[in-house]
């Protein structure tokens, strides 16, 4: 069969018609409009809210198209750009008929790696690996959270609103709290270690089926909602809380959680976190 086919190649009508595809997909590459299509970017990143700011495309191969930079942000959320680099979209040739055509895409971000498919319905799967995590909490909790984001996973439809279905588990290695000494802590540091997280939302409600945190100080089992607010301060949170210390956990830290929630019998805390993401209660 192998035989019959190379031949059927040396034919030159098939050689005529595989040299003819092969400088058309050509043609249409180095011929797409990127200028307009920068602007479509923009504009959907616009009704979305967001602030975008890119290089111009660039035609990429095999039949894909690049974008050296680009840094998205919004002015709703305090938090400075998110800067984006090496993104590659290249089109999912077997969905361009239908009625929901998709590219699959490949980017770096905060030192890490993302690569996923997405569809015109908003349709979206991701992976995320290896993304550097180094977020303070805020101006009235001064303390910062770092970690490696070693395994993400994504599979819903953008945006979180509606009806809309979506499905995330997180898991992280190396997590730190770090400003414990501004709270009077003789140790600044506290080793969290691991975490992991899984997620199943409906729209902006958000339902957080598992959180564990398991470290040399502290574990912690939880599970509850947020929801999505346009801001964080319009963000609720609603948190079943279950920590227990371990042989690590700074004295001080041990002593100021005693007298912040009584412990149960067998030594854990339970805890609620309610209010929102700028003001978060604990009870």
């Amino acid at each position: 069969m192998l035989t019959r086919l190379a031949n059927q190649l040396r034919h030159p009508v098939a050689l005529c018609i595989c040299s003819f595809l092969c400088f058309f997909f050509l043609a249409l590459l180095l011929n797409l409009p990127l200028t307009p299509l920068s602007i479509w970017i923009e504009q959907l990143a616009r009704q979305q809210q967001l602030e975008l700011q890119m290089d111009d495309p660039e035609v990429i191969f095999p039949l894909g198209l690049g974008v050296e930079k680009l840094e998205i942000g919004s002015a709703q959320i305090p938090h400075p750009p998110l800067l984006l680099t090496e993104l590659a979209l290249y089109p999912l040739w077997t969905t361009l008929a239908s009625n929901d055509p998709g590219v699959s895409f490949s980017l770096k971000a905060l030192q890490g790696q993302i690569d996923g498919i997405a569809f015109r319905s908003g349709k979206v799967t991701a992976e995320f690996s290896g993304l550097q995590i180094n977020e303070t909490l805020g101006p009235q909790l001064p303390l910062t959270i770092s970690g490696q984001l070693d395994k993400g996973e994504f599979d819903g439809t953008l945006p979180l609103q509606g009806r809309n279905k979506s499905r995330m588990q997180v898991s992280m290695s190396r997590l730190l709290l770090t400003g414990l000494q501004k709270f009077g802590v003789s140790d600044d540091i506290l080793p969290l270690g691991r975490l992991h997280c899984s997620i199943e939302a409906t729209g902006q409600t958000l339902n957080i089926i598992a959180l564990e945190i398991s470290g040399s100080a502290l574990t912690l089992l939880g599970s509850g909602t947020l929801r999505l607010g346009p801001t964080a301060a319009r963000s609720l949170v609603n948190l079943e809380l279950t920590l227990t210390p371990q042989a690590a956990l700074d004295p001080t830290l041990k002593d100021m959680l005693s007298l912040l929630h009584k412990p149960q019998a067998d030594g854990n805390y339970q805890l609620r976190l309610t209010g929102t993401l700028t003001n978060t209660r604990i009870k």
